[in-house]
C-alpha cells in the first residue's frame, strides 16, 4: 500500500504530496545562491520507515517475516520517532500502520524467551502513556492486530480497520497479560462486559465484529487503511490544533486517568500478580516454540498440534474381512 501511494503522488497532485525544497521566484537568485538538497523526509531504520505528508506522518512497521512482530530493536525505534513527531511543529497527526498486510502481531514471544519479560516491557514503555501522544493519532488496521498489536491499535486515539482484519488478546493461550494498558484502553472503549469477554477468552476478532463493538471510527475493505487513514488525518490537520488537543486530552484523561486511591490499590494488586503471570508466559513461550497455538489456535493447547492434513476432514476406511471358513469352502 505505501509504494501504491508513493505512485500516485508521483502522476497527481495530491494534497498531501511530499514537501519539496522551494523554488525562488528569479532564475537570478537561483543562480546567486547554492541549490539547496531536497528535504529528506523519509527515514527508514532496521525496522520501521518513517514518512511525511505535509502534516501526517505515516509510522510503518516493517517486520514483515513475523508479521510485524515487536522486538527491544522496533520498540526503541518506534519510541524515537514518536518523540521525533512530537517534537515537530509542522507534524500535526501520526499514523501507525504495518507494512506486508498485517498492523502488528504483539511482542516477539522468541526475543521475550531471550531477553526475558521484563526487557520488551522497558522498551516499550513510551507506548504506556496516556494518552500515547498530545497530538492526534491514527491505527490503520489491517490483517493481524493482535497482542500487544491490538493494544498498540488501542493506544491510538482512532482505528481505521479493514473488514477481513483481525483483532484480539491471542497472548491469552501463552499467559501474557496486557503489557500496554491493553484492559483499561479497551474497557474505556467498548465497557465492561464486551471487554472482559475479549479480555478472558482471548478469541480473536474480525474487523466487522470490531467496527460493531465501536472499535472502528471506519471500516473499510482490505488493501485500503492506509489510504483511508491519511484522508481521515487530512480532515483533521484543516482545525485549529490546539483546542482539539485540548477536548482529546480532556475525554481521555477521563477515561483512563482516574485518580483516586481505589485505583492506585488496583494497580499495586495486579503488580503483585506480575510475578506468576511472568512464570506463566516462560512456560507458554515453550509451548509456542515447540509448535503449540501457532497462526493464532486455540485448540490442542497442551498437546504437540496436529498437522494440517489430519485437520482436514477424511473419509474413513471400512475394511471387511471375510470369514476364513468361507474362504477356505471357496
Amino acid at each position: 500500500m505505501r509504494n501504491l501511494i508513493k505512485k500516485l503522488i508521483s502522476v497527481t497532485n495530491l494534497s498531501f504530496a511530499r514537501i519539496s525544497t522551494v523554488r525562488h521566484a528569479s532564475s537570478k537568485s537561483d543562480a546567486q545562491k547554492p541549490k539547496e538538497e531536497p528535504k529528506n523526509v523519509e527515514q527508514i531504520k532496521k525496522n520501521i520507515c518513517v514518512e511525511k505528508y505535509g502534516g501526517v506522518t505515516t509510522l510503518n512497521i516493517d517486520r514483515q517475516m513475523t508479521r510485524n512482530s515487536l522486538n527491544e530493536a522496533t520498540l526503541r525505534e518506534m519510541t524515537e520517532a514518536i518523540n521525533a513527531f512530537e517534537k515537530d511543529a509542522e507534524a500535526k497527526v501520526l499514523v501507525f500502520n504495518g507494512e506486508g498486510g498485517s498492523f502488528c502481531s504483539g511482542f516477539d514471544l522468541d526475543e521475550v524467551g531471550e531477553k526475558g519479560y521484563h526487557t520488551l516491557v522497558d522498551a516499550a514503555s513510551r507506548l504506556l502513556r496516556r494518552p500515547l501522544c498530545d497530538k492526534p493519532t491514527i491505527a490503520a488496521v489491517t490483517g493481524y492486530a493482535v497482542g500487544e498489536g491490538f493494544e498498540l491499535a488501542l493506544a491510538c486515539d482512532l482505528r481505521v480497520i479493514e473488514d477481513t482484519a483481525v483483532l484480539g488478546c491471542l497472548g491469552r493461550r501463552f499467559g501474557a497479560p496486557q503489557s500496554l494498558y491493553g484492559g483499561r484502553r479497551l474497557t474505556a472503549l467498548i465497557g465492561l462486559s464486551r471487554a472482559l469477554d475479549l479480555l478472558m477468552t482471548g478469541r480473536p476478532i474480525s474487523g466487522c465484529d470490531a467496527n460493531t463493538m465501536g472499535l472502528a471510527c471506519k471500516l473499510t475493505t482490505t488493501g485500503t487503511a492506509l489510504g483511508e487513514s491519511i484522508k481521515l488525518a487530512k480532515s483533521i490537520i484543516k482545525f485549529p490544533q490546539n483546542a482539539l488537543i485540548m477536548d482529546k486530552l480532556a475525554a481521555v484523561n477521563s477515561q483512563l486517568n482516574p485518580n483516586s486511591e481505589e485505583s492506585m490499590r488496583d494497580e499495586a494488586v495486579m503488580q503483585s500478580l506480575l510475578g506468576s503471570a511472568i512464570e506463566d508466559l516462560n512456560q507458554g513461550i515453550k509451548k509456542f516454540q515447540g509448535g503449540i497455538g501457532k497462526h493464532g489456535k486455540f485448540y490442542k493447547l497442551t498437546d504437540v498440534p496436529l498437522k494440517d492434513w489430519e485437520l482436514e476432514e477424511t473419509i474413513e476406511e471400512i475394511i471387511v474381512k471375510e470369514d476364513e471358513d468361507k474362504n477356505k469352502k471357496a
